[in-house]
């Protein structure tokens, strides 16, 4: 029997049943203070860690949400990972950073208070051992700051959208997926291909994401401690031809779906989409979202969900137009964040739906034309 849990007052939302491969999907708002953008990502790690997760999923533009494509490449980060990479050329960028490492104290802080037993989580779990306002943007890599989040809580990473300059000039970057262990290292690194170029005057939707970032042309999967893993970003999923690569010939588990959806294409499509990848694929979906006003000229959909192999809502953290799969409660009608989701990927599940319905065995012995 299934229990849905909310913790209102460390704005954790657990979905609990005996316990598997449990995965926590992290809600975050985003913005233009990185210092602060990995210090919500901390919050959201220590209550994982707390919770017994063994990964955390964190949704695209985590590290920096600005007003124009001119703050975007500004503030994009010159560590041009090759799609190969491997824990030592991490190390090697970690080692090489020559600023200030003063608030990666802030963050184990902040990690090791979300996660403790005993804290009073009633008044929150940020240390402020800081003067924050003088953290310029420039003394701060995300890159760095999110691998010592995973060392210092132990927790697998998916890292769902990070600004990677690969030009010094900053032309235009890379909209990267990066998957870290729980020692730091680079396990697998996605470049996002389907980039956002969209206008829909009668949505107030006009973004062309292509003016600012290259599209990647490799597909990736890897293993990690919840299983095998499919990994795209926001707008890929779209694009269904692309998963069913990932699980037929890539042999995904878990799909990953890192997003900053708009609000009126998020509601009009985000459920349907990721439901609809679900179901054909006979995958779990996990979507880390961005939710509410980052700033004055945008604001984001949320709606971080889990969403299972039958393509049921396995749990909701809510969103522009609904709480989701919990009762409404704190601020901006109820709907958490920084906030973390929580539910277990159970294989007997996956392995049940596609011996019901053998999709896979069926289009093999597909024959049509034109």
């Amino acid at each position: 029997h299934e229990v849905a849990i909310a913790i209102m007052s460390s704005s954790i939302i657990a979905h609990l049943t005996p316990l598997q491969s449990r995965a926590a999907i992290a809600q975050l708002t985003s913005t233009s203070s990185k210092y602060q953008n990995l210090i919500n990502i901390a919050k959201c790690a220590g209550w994982a860690k707390k919770e017994g997760a063994s990964m955390l999923f964190l949704p695209e533009c985590l590290g920096f949400i600005g007003q124009s494509s001119d703050d975007t490449l500004k503030n994009a980060e010159f560590f041009c990972l090759d799609p190969e990479s491997s824990g030592s050329q991490l190390q090697q960028i970690y080692d090489n950073d020559a600023n200030d490492q003063s608030y990666h104290h802030s963050l184990e802080n902040t990690i090791l208070r979300c996660s403790s037993l005993d804290n009073d989580l009633s008044t929150g779990c940020h240390v402020h051992d800081l003067n924050e306002r003088e953290i310029a943007n420039t003394d701060v890599s995300i890159l760095n700051g999110l691998r010592t989040i995973a060392i210092k809580s132990g927790l697998w990473i998916s890292a769902g959208g990070i600004h990677e300059a690969c030009d010094p000039t900053k032309q235009r970057v890379y909209n990267s997926h990066i998957i870290l262990d729980s020692l730091g290292e680079i396990v697998a690194h996605y470049r996002k291909i389907h980039l956002f170029d969209v206008c829909i005057p009668s949505k107030k939707i006009s973004l062309l994401e292509s003016a600012t970032t290259a599209p990647g042309t490799k597909l990736v999967v890897c293993d990690s401690p919840i299983g095998r893993l499919g990994l795209s970003t926001c707008y890929d999923i779209r694009f269904g031809e692309m998963y069913r690569e990932l699980v037929e010939k890539g042999g995904a588990d878990v799909l990953l779906a890192p997003s900053a959806f708009t609000v009126p294409t998020g509601k009009s499509h985000w459920h349907i989409l990721l439901r609809a990848r679900a179901i054909e694929n006979q995958c779990y979906v996990l979507a880390a979202a961005q939710y509410g006003k980052h700033n004055q000229k945008r604001e984001s959909y949320g709606h971080s969900i889990a969403i299972d192999p039958w393509g049921g809502v396995l749990t909701d953290a809510g969103g522009f137009d609904g709480p989701g799969t919990r009762d409404s409660f704190g601020e901006s009608g109820g709907i958490l964040s920084p906030a973390i989701i929580l539910c277990n990927i159970e294989t007997d599940k996956i392995n049940t739906v596609r011996e019901r319905i053998p999709i896979k065995e069926h289009r093999r012995k597909s024959n049509f034309s034109f």
